[in-house]
């Protein structure tokens, strides 16, 4: 396969790539909001609730709390509110040592389309006042608050530190600066199968299945992601499920004896300030570039990462094709942009399975 697309920018591929975009998003009429993991939540309305918190689960992948409220008639109600992964909870400030069974709280998050009785973790005020803003935004109640977008705040880089280039901790702040198109280049097969996919039901990652490539990257949140030497190679640790990549430098071709892994085959070179890493033998079911959510994948993809290193930041450039399953390759340059924090550390990333919903809802 011929990268030298994505290394080098090409007008002409750009060209090509928006064209066949465009005539498969004319040839097939699709709902693309199906396949956005939060998109059950995409049109709620923002709901309020009182009551005792009756459960708090403060892991991955997502931080859970269910408060149990009482109905006009006297009878109990369990609403289950949904937050980010616990890695990113943390660095906006809120840990689970701020809330436990019992306390009386007020809360409120938008409503699910899908599950009754179900939000989003937005906010929740505890019995003294203060005010728990679990996403990037404001707080609703109070200004006595923790998270939200003073959690984020970069910090100041520490007197005398002069990491060694990529070498160091990378961490992404506020939203991706990405734009990918809703509707990718599939085959009409492959169509069908994304058409298909239910990010409620057919997420093996929802029972702690460790993923693969791309979803490793293309799906961290706010986690960081730490490039390290291991002699002549290179690890790229992720705290996406503390996944960590070898990216194995000087090497032309992928050895006969290397078997498909959901990770794969990864091999890296430097062009410039700039470390191109192709990876193949991925057996990983699904290609996820958000807002992309289970298109199917097969172990003929191949995947081409730009990391291009700036002044304490990191530029992300992204191409992939599978020609079981792509009619045109997918590029995104500048998918997204890591920052150096000194005080950024990879946590460990713990897991429960995540609570599905019940069949026919």
């Amino acid at each position: 396969m011929n990268t030298a697309s994505p290394v080098s920018r090409s007008a002409d591929f750009s060209k090509q790539h928006a064209i066949a975009v465009l005539t498969i998003a004319l040839l097939v009429a699709t709902t693309t909001s199906a396949h956005h993991s939060r998109a059950e939540f995409a049109n709620g309305a923002m709901h309020e609730i009182e009551g005792e918190v009756a459960r708090v689960v403060w892991r991955n992948p997502h931080v859970m709390l269910s408060v149990r409220t009482q109905n006009p008639d006297g009878s109990e109600q369990v609403w289950e509110m949904e937050a980010g992964d616990a890695g990113t909870m943390a660095r906006r400030g809120l840990t689970n040592d701020l809330i436990a069974v019992g306390d009386r709280v007020r809360a409120a998050g938008q409503r699910s389309n899908r599950r009754d009785n179900w939000l989003t973790l937005a906010h929740v005020q505890l019995e003294g006042g203060t005010e728990m803003v679990f996403g990037g935004g404001e707080p609703r109640w109070s200004s006595d608050y923790v998270g939200g977008s003073r959690g984020m705040q970069p910090a100041a880089a520490a007197a005398g530190n002069s990491p060694e280039g990529i070498f160091r901790v990378w961490f992404r702040e506020g939203r991706a600066r990405y734009n990918v198109a809703e509707q990718p280049p599939l085959t009409p097969a492959a169509s069908a199968a994304w058409q298909a996919y239910d990010p409620l039901r057919d997420d093996p990652v929802l029972d702690c299945v460790l993923p693969g490539m791309p979803r490793v990257m293309t799906m961290t949140g706010s986690r960081p992601i730490e490039f390290q030497r291991q002699g002549d190679d290179i690890l790229l640790q992720s705290e996406n499920y503390n996944r960590m990549r070898t990216i194995h430098m000087g090497v032309d071709e992928v050895p006969d004896d290397v078997a498909a892994t959901p990770l794969g085959y990864s091999r890296g070179r430097w062009d410039g300030n700039s470390l191109v890493v192709t990876t193949t033998n991925v057996s990983w079911p699904f290609f996820e570039l958000p807002p992309l959510y289970g298109v199917p994948q097969s172990e003929e993809v191949e995947i081409v990462e730009r990391f291009t290193l700036g002044e304490d930041e990191l530029t992300y450039d992204f191409w992939a094709f599978d020609p079981v399953n792509f009619t045109a390759p997918i590029e995104e340059e500048g998918f997204f942009v890591w920052r150096y924090d000194p005080n950024i550390r990879i946590r460990v990333n713990e897991c429960e399975p995540h609570q599905r919903p019940d069949e026919g809802n």
